[in-house]
């Protein structure tokens, strides 16, 4: 948003200095120019991006600021446009002549936030992609559709609704690196029921294109193993400690074998406080999501964490390249004086990285070093990337949206998880799952 101020306040100079106004506003090419570069920019007013001289590349975040995903996301794309120059220097790079501003926006995981802020990065500047959302219910017919329908890409890192690339779902620009839950949903039931071997089970979900498919899922894939859902209970966030002493309650009369909470933080942790102040679910087994499993609930909860289980997707596996354990985690630990809090590091650098990537595949150049970018040919490039060997994995786009084919999923016992440095730590069950598989086509 600074930077689009800053260059309208320069075509203002420009037009108070007659003797500047060549050079001031005059570094954008005509339209004209443009639709000569692509004809297809003569199609639509927003089928084409143009570049002026001089001018930055510009890319926005939209993310959930209070939540370690979007603080560890906002840092990775920092990474990812630092290290444009080949090295993380800790000054940004370039791309194609030109900076690369990245314009932050905030959504606090609701469809509301998503939609109003996807509609101020469009009002601040001409941006060509968007890493986000956090949660995935500020993008499922909110943040996706918005910028969908002005041909912007929005490539998330961290969205793992079914909903949002299901033939129902879908906006056209929106991609993640993020694995489904689709995944997760079958991972975390073949642990329930064949490690733990419960033969009950319960869910604890807030209504959101998260947290309830989630755990819809979970439970036809423990009825697949063998087992039943004895409840399937809805609360509201924010969760206030009545209402979860409440929850907890209704969980301990039905007297599940295993408690599955796919909820994110606050909620989970007051969750399962009243949980385990219940003295009948003192000792059931509790497992919580990747969007849980991060060092401020450990933090945030001390030792009433031991013991709790966390699935989500493997760092050692998939980044342990050298490039990651070399440089990329060392960056992030110099930087920002901590290792990453969450487990989606990797793969926000991965989203960045594609969008960067495909800026650079298409732009066109124009005499002088302006550049006209068609946003078709953006999300047709994205869809281009086979078999990308990024941080977080093999990524191989598919039209509707999902760039993560197959993926591990593993399950860590508390402390042991795997985030806030400890990137070694061993999971006590692990399965890798084909997207094909659980959608049924392989």
């Amino acid at each position: 948003m600074t930077g689009a101020r800053l260059l309208l306040t320069g075509c203002v100079i420009a037009l108070a200095g007659m003797v500047l106004m060549a050079t001031g506003c005059g570094d954008a090419p005509a339209p004209s120019t443009a639709v000569a570069a692509d004809p297809a920019c003569a199609q639509a007013p927003d089928a084409c991006v143009t570049v002026g001289i001089g001018e930055p590349i510009y890319l926005g975040t939209l993310l959930y600021p209070s939540d370690d995903g979007g603080v560890v996301t906002a840092r990775s794309v920092q990474l990812a446009v630092d290290y444009l120059d080949g090295r993380f220097d800790g000054h940004s790079g370039t791309l194609r002549g030109h900076a690369v501003d990245v314009i932050p926006e905030a959504e606090d995981c609701t469809p509301a936030s998503g939609r109003a802020g996807a509609r101020r990065l469009l009002a601040a500047a001409p941006v060509l992609g968007v890493i986000g959302t956090t949660c995935s219910a500020a993008a499922y017919r909110a943040a996706a559709e918005v910028l969908s329908r002005h041909r912007v890409l929005l490539i998330s890192p961290t969205n793992t609704s079914p909903l949002l690339t299901s033939p129902q779902g879908h906006d056209r620009y929106f991609f993640r690196t993020a694995f489904n839950d689709l995944i997760q949903a079958a991972a975390v039931a073949e642990f329930a029921g064949q490690r733990l071997r419960a033969r009950t089970a319960a869910t604890v979900s807030v209504n959101d294109a998260y947290s309830r498919p989630l755990a819809a899922q979970f439970v036809d894939g423990f009825g697949a193993e063998g087992g039943r859902a004895v409840a399937a209970l809805t609360v509201t966030d924010p969760l206030g400690a009545g209402r979860a002493a409440q929850v907890a309650s209704r969980l301990a009369n039905a007297a599940p074998g295993v408690i599955f909470l796919p909820l994110m933080e606050p909620a989970c942790g007051t969750m399962v406080r009243a949980i385990r102040a219940e003295a009948a679910l003192a000792t059931t087994p509790v497992v919580v999501s990747e969007a849980c499993m991060s060092a401020t609930f450990l933090r945030r909860m001390g030792s009433l964490a031991n013991g709790i289980y966390a699935s989500g997707p493997d760092p050692a596996g998939a980044g342990s390249s050298s490039f990651a354990t070399v440089q990329f985690l060392p960056a992030y630990r110099r930087q920002f004086g901590s290792a990453p809090a969450t487990v989606f590091a990797f793969a926000a650098f991965d989203a960045t990285n594609l969008v960067l990537e495909a800026v650079r595949r298409t732009a066109v150049q124009l005499p002088g070093g302006a550049l006209v970018i068609n946003r078709e040919a953006l999300r047709a490039s994205i869809i281009s990337v086979n078999g990308y060997d990024g941080l977080s994995g093999i990524l191989t786009c598919l039209p509707a949206g999902d760039c993560v084919p197959a993926a591990r999923i593993s399950v860590y016992r508390a402390p042991q998880w795997p985030v806030g440095g400890r990137t070694a730590a061993l999971p006590v069950f692990s399965t890798a799952r084909t997207l094909a598989e659980v959608t049924g086509g392989g």
